[in-house]
């Protein structure tokens, strides 16, 4: 069964800076996609980082997923499970450097690995 590693974002607009902003963190150019709920996607080598700039995710285990406007996900090509979550906490901090955005990562929408506020903003 595929696990994922999530990165929850608010806020989501502007949609130019928070682009760069990701592609930045993760040293990899977003493009459009043709997909559906995928509305940006690179190519990390290793891994894949999608870009929905809206969610349906509703609040569960204890995580208030609703208050985040977009959602990074992060997938290991080779499911290796260990490296997935390395590369995760590396563009999760590399985004809370930023300073912009408060963040969620999660591991499989089950387990919340960490959180940031950005400054000034209320706690997630």
């Amino acid at each position: 069964m595929s696990e994922y590693h999530y990165i929850f974002i608010r806020p989501g607009l502007p949609r130019d800076r928070l682009i760069q902003d990701i592609s930045a963190a993760c040293g990899a150019e977003l493009s459009h996609t043709e997909d559906e709920f995928i509305d940006r996607a690179g190519n990390l080598g290793h891994a894949a980082v999608e870009v929905e700039f809206s969610h349906e995710y509703e609040d569960d285990h204890g995580m208030p997923f609703q208050r985040y406007d977009s959602l990074l996900t992060i997938r290991d090509f080779d499911t290796d499970r260990k490296r997935q979550e390395a590369t995760a906490r590396r563009i999760f901090e590399n985004l809370r450097a930023f300073d912009r955005y408060d963040l969620i990562l999660v591991r499989d929408l089950q387990e919340l690995l960490a959180s940031s506020s950005a400054a000034g903003a209320e706690p997630s």
